[in-house]
């Protein structure tokens, strides 16, 4: 079989591949435009991973795609953000890379703010002033829930990314869906009448203890909604606490300020919200074993009081009382040689003042001296007597809790003591065995007996 030979087709002027049509693009672009001044709103806004930030430029009918690189975004003492009016030199150029018209810029300088921020500025001044953001009103949110209720997009991330950390973190709640639009005109009257829906018992929703709102990041624009006044009034009439959850943790919506708690992002709302699932059982679980071994010790702690107080009864227990008479009553003896030493020291010093004074005032200051002694003196009665009494009182009151302690008020009673032939005391029946001898005491008189049978 002979082989065919394909001429190779030449291009001509008309024809172009693609990168060359680009490229020639480019240079029609850079060799028409140059260097030019452009002024407009800032619209999204990203710094790359390189320093590069990333930004359209808008105005009311068109947008144009610029990029500020990282050498020149260091030195500009502006720092671009969504909303920001600003005017910008720099050079037009297409990307060749994706074939985009783009704008290279050079110089930043701020112009003011951009309509979308006046319009957020102003209904933030407003509403603050008739204090919807107050930290009074506010409601607190519940420290046990039972059940939650999501505003938000039922497709996309957000939603799945809350429910898996809900599932993780308290698996024992109930997370209710009302699907709404979150980006877009209308958005806010959606998510604003879930609101008053689940605040309406007659709606028919299930019953919930707060409710979060909740949405991705995004540029001012995509969030839009959520600065909406009608949406803020809804937020701030609602009966049930509201948890706002938009964006990202440097994004700031007015729904943010009116809500009763803002999280920085709808997975964080999940977990300032909920209690740790894990946590609370670890808690638990070490109270309950903090509680069991308070309790064991107490037990033990009675148990050993009662064998003690057991071991301590006494045959007589108004014996013990005598040792503290006898300290009473030496007590009493020492403060009466006391006070009778303390009259006679001041005696003897009232002699020799009496015999030191002149003739003429001797007789007052006898007198007056007199009269002290005399009150020291029922000073120093009085108080011995009241530290007598007291002591005495002290053990009126150990007497009183022996003779409660006195076995043989017991046996008056009716109990009785039951000893083994060694004079030990017999408190199991089952060391007991038939035939063993035992003396019963009774509250009169005692008893010999001989076991037949025990019975545990």
């Amino acid at each position: 079989m002979r082989r065919r030979k394909i001429a190779k087709r030449e291009l001509t002027p008309d024809v172009k591949y693609n990168s060359e049509l680009v490229a020639r693009l480019r240079r029609s672009v850079e060799q028409g435009v140059g260097e030019a001044e452009v002024c407009g709103e800032i619209g999204s806004c990203k710094t790359a991973a390189s320093g590069h930030i990333y930004f359209t430029l808008k105005d009311a009918s068109a947008q144009l795609q610029c990029v500020l690189y990282r050498f020149q975004a260091l030195s500009s003492r502006v720092r671009l953000r969504e909303g920001m009016q600003v005017e910008l030199s720099g050079r037009a150029t297409v990307w060749e890379g994706r074939g985009s018209l783009q704008f290279i810029v050079s110089r930043v300088k701020e112009a003011g703010l951009g309509s979308l921020q006046q319009q957020f500025e102003a209904l933030k001044a407003r509403l603050q002033a008739e204090g919807l953001f107050d930290p009074e009103r506010k409601k607190a949110l519940p420290r046990f829930p039972q059940s939650v209720g999501l505003i938000t997009s039922a497709a996309g991330a957000v939603i799945q990314d809350m429910r898996h950390r809900l599932s993780s973190r308290a698996p024992w709640m109930q997370a209710w869906l009302y699907p709404v639009a979150v980006q877009g005109k209308g958005a806010e009257e959606q998510i604003a009448e879930a609101i008053r829906r689940w605040n309406d018992p007659a709606a028919g929703l299930p019953p919930v203890d707060y409710l979060i709102i909740a949405r991705g990041g995004g540029s001012l624009e995509d969030l839009w909604c959520f600065n909406e006044e009608s949406l803020a009034r809804a937020i701030a009439a609602s009966r049930l606490p509201v948890v706002s959850a938009v964006g990202h943790e440097t994004d700031f919506t007015i729904a943010d300020f009116v809500a009763d708690l803002r999280a920085p992002t709808p997975t964080a709302a999940i977990e300032l919200t909920t209690p740790d699932g894990a946590a609370l059982d670890d808690a638990l679980s070490k109270t309950e074993s903090a509680l069991r071994l308070r309790l064991r010790r107490a037990l033990e702690t009675a148990r050993l009081r009662l064998q003690a107080a057991a071991r301590g009864k006494l045959e007589r227990p108004l014996e013990a009382i005598g040792p503290f008479s006898q300290r009473l009553d030496l007590l009493d003896e020492q403060l009466h040689r006391l006070a009778a030493r303390q009259l006679e020291q001041r005696s003897h010093r009232l002699s020799l003042l009496a015999v030191g004074l002149s003739a003429g005032r001797t007789t007052e200051r006898l007198g007056l001296a007199a009269a002290r002694l005399s009150a020291l003196e029922q000073q120093l009665h009085a108080s011995a007597e009241t530290r007598v009494l007291r002591a005495r009182a002290t053990v009126d009151g150990l007497a009183a809790r022996l003779t409660i302690a006195d076995p043989g008020n017991a046996l008056a009673r009716g109990f009785a003591l039951v000893r083994r032939s060694d004079g030990s005391l017999a408190r199991d029946s089952e060391a007991l065995s038939p035939g063993d001898a035992l003396r019963i005491t009774l509250a009169r008189g005692e008893v010999d007996a001989t076991v037949t049978a025990s019975h545990p």
